[in-house]
């Protein structure tokens, strides 16, 4: 049989920095994938001073599909552009080198693409884990790309992965490719833009094992986000014409407070999925970190009592890169009960 041709074959790029912990596993699920057709990797090394790239290269040695490359450091937006430039397909897909994907997310989405000509770039829905691979709870994202823009133009928060997410190329670079100027937000100038040309879709399958860690860029970065996502913002309602944000998105914290609500966030998604082992795991520095607080004292204890409850997560089958069992939360919760005292507060005081 010839081979098929490079507009209906598939890159997945990975950029990685500083990720030796992750990104074997991170190749591996993209090795596992249940996609039949010819695939090319790509991993880019961004000059890490770990051991990312003898992980890689290590990998490669063995993997005939699989390219090594690395550079100077250059950040994340030049690092998708150069992943951007080495791709000589026209579907590339994108998969950070701490996360997983799941073995359907090729199968799914490039069938999705094919049969959407209309469609730019196509994604899917989340399942977050911790560092160590314990479920968190999912992530859910709209699935009908006016939904998805429409969330976009009001400053709300990213209604696109990144990450296990495909798109087509020639539509990215028609777009402008990821904008330089805005190093810490390059995706939601992108997604803005491609919107502006084409559609974007999720679909309702879980595609992506998204990792929660400390030292990732979207947790160490998220105050310049927040500014750069501003700005973005802004840019795309003059390009569309509509009336300028007078306000930002929203107040951006000091960055104790940020790191605080950060922790926070994954904790609170962990409990109300039922699942308070990983409450707890998360619990662990954050309370080291604010040891003050109030609040994450009292999660310790929702997720101690919780934890005894449960016997664990209730997602205890959990396996990274799989579909997660999803259950609803008991009636007999403490994280069910103290929900239900605040609500009963708010009314009472209102």
């Amino acid at each position: 049989m010839p081979e098929a041709s490079r507009v209906d074959r598939v890159t997945v790029v990975i950029p990685a920095y500083n990720l030796d912990a992750y990104l074997h596993d991170a190749i591996q699920s993209v090795l596992q994938q249940q996609y039949t057709e010819p695939v090319s990797i790509i991993v880019l090394d961004d000059g890490s001073t770990d051991r990312s790239l003898e992980v890689a290269t290590r990998m490669a040695s063995k993997v005939s599909n699989l390219r090594v490359e690395t550079q100077v450091n250059q950040g994340r937006a030049k690092t998708r552009n150069r992943l951007l430039e080495l791709a000589d397909t026209d579907m590339v897909a994108w998969l950070d080198g701490d996360d997983l994907a799941a073995p359907c997310w090729l199968a799914n989405q490039v069938d999705y693409l094919r049969k959407q000509p209309e469609c730019v770039a196509v994604g899917g829905q989340g399942y977050s884990m911790t560092a160590t691979g314990r479920a968190i709870g999912p992530i859910s994202h709209p699935l009908d790309g006016d939904k998805i823009d429409q969330r976009h133009l009001s400053g709300e928060a990213n209604a696109f992965f990144q990450s296990c997410v495909l798109v087509r190329k020639s539509a990215v670079l028609q777009a402008g490719g990821y904008d330089e100027r805005y190093p810490c937000a390059e995706d939601y100038s992108l997604w803005l833009r491609l919107s502006e040309i084409g559609k974007l879709a999720n679909l309702s399958a879980c595609h992506l094992c998204y990792r929660v860690h400390a030292s990732s860029a979207n947790w160490t970065l998220n105050i310049d986000q927040r500014t750069q996502g501003h700005a973005i913002h802004q840019e795309a309602r003059s390009r569309r014409g509509l009336p300028p944000v007078e306000q930002p998105m929203a107040e951006i914290p000091p960055l104790k407070k940020d790191d605080w609500n950060r922790r926070l966030f994954w904790i609170n998604i962990a409990l109300k999925s039922g699942n308070p082992l990983s409450a707890l795991q998360m619990l662990g520095p954050a309370v080291r970190r604010h040891p003050g607080s109030l609040v994450m004292w009292l999660a310790v204890m929702v997720a101690t009592a919780d934890m005894i409850i449960f016997l664990g997560n209730r997602t205890s089958a959990f396996e990274p890169g799989k579909p997660a069992t999803l259950r609803t939360l008991p009636k007999l919760s403490f994280y069910r009960a103290g929900r239900a005292i605040i609500r009963l507060r708010r009314r009472l005081r209102s």
